[in-house]
C-alpha cells in the first residue's frame, strides 16, 4: 500500500524522516484527518479539502479499503488504518497524524451504519454494531484527538456525521439507528459545554440523503416523500463550511425538514400533524412486513 506521492504511508504511530520534511514544507497550509472515508461522501471531501489547499490523512479500516482510496487520490494525502471502534487503532492514528501534519486543524468522523429494519427484527449483533460504530465510535475519535488539540494553539474542530435532521427525529424502521444519532447529538452538545473557553468544538453535521450507492435502495421511497437528493459533492462543500466556521452543529435541508426539526424539537405531535406522520406512512409502504 502506497500513500498518494507514492511513498509508504504511516500506519502505526510516527512517520518516517522524508514524511516529516514534506510536512514541514507545507506547515502553513489547513490541516484534516478523515475517518471513515472510503464511500462516496469520503471521496468528495478528501477531493474539495485537497483542492482547497488542506493535507489529508484518511484512515480506512481495511487495507483494500486504503488501496482503493490511493487508486482515487491526487498525491495530496496519505492513509492509515484505523477503526472507530478500536480506541487502541484511534489512539496510534491521532499520534501518527499529528507528526505527520504538525497539527490538525479539523478531524471529520464519516464512520457510521443505518440498518433499517422493524423493531423486533433488530438482532443482537445489530443492536451492538450500532452503538459500537454511531455511539462509541465518536466518543473514542473525540478522545484519540482532544488532547493534541487541546494542546495546539488555535484548538481545532472534531466533525461528527449524524443522522438526517437533527438526529432526533426518530421515523419507521430507523428506531434503533435514531437512538445511536441522538445520543451522538447529545454528546456533542454536553461535550462543547465541557470545552467551553477552549478553542476545541464539537460539531454535530446532519446530512441530507445523498446520491450514494449505500443510499440507493431508498431513492424512490425519498422521492415519494420529496426529499431531493444531495449529490455528495454539495454535503462535502457543507462539511468544508461547517469546518472553517466551527459550527457546533449544522442541519443540511429544506425549508420543510428545517421546520419540521424544529416542531419536532418542541412538540413532537405538532411535528407528525405538519409533516412526519405522512413520512412515517410512506416509510412503512416502503417496509411492508
Amino acid at each position: 500500500m502506497t500513500g498518494l506521492n507514492g511513498k509508504p504511508p504511516v500506519i502505526t504511530g510516527g512517520a518516517t524522516g522524508t514524511d516529516r520534511a514534506e510536512a514541514r514544507q507545507g506547515m502553513d497550509a489547513p490541516t484534516a484527518v478523515l475517518i471513515g472515508a472510503t464511500g462516496g461522501l469520503g471521496h468528495a471531501l478528501a477531493r474539495l479539502l485537497a483542492a482547497e489547499g488542506f493535507r489529508i490523512v484518511l484512515a480506512a479500516r481495511r487495507e483494500h479499503d486504503a488501496a482503493e482510496l490511493t487508486g482515487r487520490s491526487d498525491g495530496s494525502a496519505i492513509y492509515l488504518r484505523a477503526d472507530v471502534t478500536d480506541p487502541a487503532s484511534l489512539e496510534k492514528l491521532a499520534a501518527a497524524a499529528f507528526e505527520h501534519l504538525g497539527r490538525v486543524d479539523a478531524v471529520v468522523n464519516l464512520a457510521g451504519i443505518s440498518p433499517r429494519k422493524a423493531i423486533e427484527d433488530y438482532t443482537l449483533a445489530d443492536v451492538d454494531a450500532l452503538l459500537s460504530v454511531n455511539v462509541k465510535g465518536p466518543i473514542f475519535v473525540t478522545q484519540a484527538f482532544l488532547p493534541g488539540l487541546r494542546k495546539q494553539a488555535g484548538g481545532g474542530v472534531v466533525v461528527h456525521l449524524g443522522g438526517a435532521m437533527d438526529g432526533r427525529v426518530a421515523l419507521p424502521f430507523m428506531s434503533a439507528y435514531a437512538a445511536t444519532r441522538g445520543a451522538l447529538a447529545s454528546y456533542v452538545q454536553g461535550a462543547n459545554r465541557e470545552l467551553a473557553g477552549t478553542d476545541v468544538v464539537l460539531s454535530f453535521f446532519g446530512p441530507v440523503p445523498s446520491n450514494t450507492e449505500s443510499e440507493s435502495p431508498y431513492f424512490d421511497m425519498w422521492r415519494k416523500m420529496g426529499v431531493a437528493l444531495c449529490e455528495p459533492d454539495v454535503v462535502a462543500r457543507e462539511i468544508l463550511a461547517t469546518i472553517r466556521q466551527r459550527r457546533r452543529a449544522h442541519i443540511m435541508g429544506g425549508g420543510l425538514l428545517r421546520m419540521l426539526t424544529l416542531a419536532n424539537a418542541v412538540s413532537p405531535s405538532a411535528a407528525d400533524a405538519i409533516g412526519l406522520r405522512r413520512f412515517a406512512k410512506l416509510i412503512q409502504q416502503h417496509h411492508p412486513r
